[in-house]
């Protein structure tokens, strides 16, 4: 019995620290976009952007959460997800998405040591992304999810 307190101490200590990290990264980003939201700044983002999210199935909110998934973190776009009503499809194209295409800034830096020039990395994540995007919610169109 001793010897398993050790490996649980020292995994809840990790958990607890990984836990702490996210919160510092979710929780301001939730209250940002409730503060946002609370000015109409994010009806205005929605507003301007859902005619391009609607080819997703999307609502126009959800280009805050592609925008930090795509430049900030998977961690912030989580942060703006617990803050907006989304079906389980939009939800699954997000992730899709987000899957795709996260984190271009360290992403497309790791990418140009394999040789591949840092705005075709880019484009061809973001490309990819929206496409693949798009074919989800095509498919989920033409098959009766909504």
């Amino acid at each position: 019995m001793a010897a398993l307190v050790e490996p649980v101490k020292r995994g809840f200590t990790k958990s607890l620290s990984l836990l702490l990290m996210l919160t510092k990264i979710i929780v301001p980003v939730t209250i940002l976009v409730a503060v946002l939201d609370h000015f109409g700044i994010v009806e205005h983002i929605a507003h301007f952007f859902s005619p391009a999210m609607s080819l997703l199935g999307l609502p126009g909110e959800a280009t805050i959460i592609l925008l930090l998934g795509f430049f900030i973190n998977l961690y912030a776009a989580l942060g703006v997800i617990a803050a907006i009503s989304l079906s389980a499809q939009q939800l699954t194209v997000l992730a899709l998405m987000l899957g795709i295409c996260h984190e271009l800034p360290v992403e497309t830096m790791v990418c140009r040591y394999t040789g591949l020039p840092v705005p075709v990395s880019a484009l061809l994540r973001i490309v990819t992304a929206f496409i693949a995007g798009f074919a989800l919610h095509l498919t989920y169109s033409l098959f009766g999810g909504g």
